[in-house]
């Protein structure tokens, strides 16, 4: 935690603001080890000071980093009033809420916004334990849904499918979902964010399921359930597995994110299906489900070493199916390796059927 808020701390001294108001919560939680529901944080050139209220003294004090002050508050309007006034000038961060810069603004106090998120920046290079996190939540959401799959049946809905993976991460120690379950069969999954529905899933129903688990750190899996053996089903299947694996391949520290989101995407344009694939090629994973880098067509971020993110190609055909295939990789040594290994295969059947 000492080197986080040292990083910041040098951050602050490039842009040339004394202090920065961390309202985000990830954000707090990233830099001071708290894992409660809410708090803040001002850093400044000397110091880091925490705030909280009486619900998380307790807490506070025994997950927040020693070298970080804590403050108990009645009113956390007290921080923007009274605390944050101190400073002529204060960095805020892109997603704080328009009242409490308002509120700061109101004393004087010259506001300049944080426009590129540096502490995103410095989330996305993770540590060895980070890794180690990450890749616990990811073995984790694999076995559960390896014993979800037990227990799917045709002629049950999507979101039976989607509960019975929800209650085998929790029951394997997930603190919850890392993001809705995605269980989306046949036409419907041509929406590439179709969360589970009423829908009865049928026998020839190609199937994405998309699925994650959390805890400090988060997961993020999509695998195929395919029992049926329709041609063009199974032509887009491995469309999008040799899209994937090139993308894996093509992965290498001094890229830029845009290059492998290409990668994908010419290979899937070769094929003729360029049109149907309609979202980024990838995202970091850690505390969020969501973070940086990002891999799109405008991704300029710079692969490094320690970076850790889905490559998720997929082909969405409106009013008949889709697909899509996700492994999340770290880099190390310069290249891609798989933490997403407890689930060895892209395309599951059913046992019981």
């Amino acid at each position: 935690m000492i080197k986080r808020v040292a990083a910041v701390q040098l951050s602050l001294r490039q842009l040339d603001v004394p202090a920065i108001l961390i309202t985000n919560l990830t954000d707090v939680k990233y830099i001071s080890g708290f894992t409660g529901s809410t708090a803040y944080m001002i850093i400044d050139i000397e110091k880091a000071v925490f705030f909280t209220d009486s619900r998380y003294t307790i807490q506070a004090g025994s997950e927040v980093d020693s070298t970080i002050e804590i403050i108990e508050v009645k009113d956390y309007a007290d921080i923007f009033n009274q605390y944050c006034t101190k400073y002529k000038k204060i960095l805020l961060q892109s997603s704080c809420p328009l009242h409490i810069s308002s509120k700061i603004s109101a004393h004087g106090v010259d506001i300049y916004m944080d426009d590129k998120d540096f502490i995103k920046q410095h989330r996305m290079i993770k540590s060895d334990k980070e890794i180690k996190l990450i890749e616990q939540q990811y073995n984790l959401a694999g076995k559960a849904f390896l014993k979800a799959l037990k227990t799917f049946k045709y002629g049950m809905s999507e979101k039976s499918w989607a509960a019975s993976i929800e209650y085998y991460m929790k029951m394997l120690g997930a603190k919850g979902e890392s993001f809705e379950t995605i269980v989306a069969s046949k036409e419907r999954g041509a929406m590439p964010h179709g969360t589970a529905s009423n829908k009865i899933i049928e026998i020839s129903d190609p199937v994405i399921i998309d699925f994650g688990s959390r805890d400090l750190y988060t997961s993020d899996y999509t695998r195929m359930v395919f029992d049926g053996s329709d041609d063009e089903v199974l032509k887009v299947i491995d469309i999008v597995r040799n899209a994937l694996e090139k993308s894996i391949d093509a992965v290498k520290t001094g890229r830029l994110a845009k290059e492998i989101d290409k990668t994908a995407r010419d290979y899937i344009e070769s094929q003729g299906y360029g049109k149907y694939f309609n979202h980024s090629l990838g995202h970091g994973v850690g505390m969020d489900v969501h973070e940086l880098p990002v891999l799109n067509t405008k991704g300029e971020i710079v692969l490094e070493d320690n970076m850790v993110f889905t490559i998720e190609p997929g082909i969405y055909l409106p009013d008949k199916f889709g697909v899509r295939l996700e492994e999340t990789v770290k880099i190390s040594g310069g290249k891609a390796e798989l933490i997403s290994t407890e689930l060895d295969k892209y395309v599951y059947h059913l046992e019981n059927n």
